[in-house]
């Protein structure tokens, strides 16, 4: 069985990526030097240190979607690469594809 992807957010980007039934992952420019992008990772929300790890504020972990497959994306440069991909457009994950979205605890 394929690995799952992960893309986490607060109760707002939760909201709206579930309200339809294709999902769709928009792209936004993280802090730093990282790519314009729609940001998926492989670490699952019971990874030690998740939110350091992938330098998002607790507030952002709340809410997960999963889901299998990583057609279209790549790799961030780097060490961190081994653990996140993004897409530099919106991304969408049609039902087939989808595993399951909600709350991560």
């Amino acid at each position: 069985m394929a690995e799952c992807l992960y893309h986490y957010t607060d109760q707002q980007g939760y909201n709206s990526i579930r309200a339809q039934p294709v999902w769709v992952f928009k792209v936004s420019q993280p802090p730093g030097d990282h790519p314009l992008g729609a940001y998926f990772t492989t670490l699952d929300p019971k990874t030690p240190r998740l939110a350091q790890r992938l330098g998002l504020p607790r507030e952002k972990l709340k809410y997960v979607f999963c889901f299998r497959g990583s057609e279209g994306l790549r790799r961030l440069r780097g060490g961190r690469g081994q653990f996140i991909l993004y897409s530099p457009q919106d991304y969408t994950v049609p039902p087939s594809r989808q595993v399951y979205c909600g709350p991560t605890s």
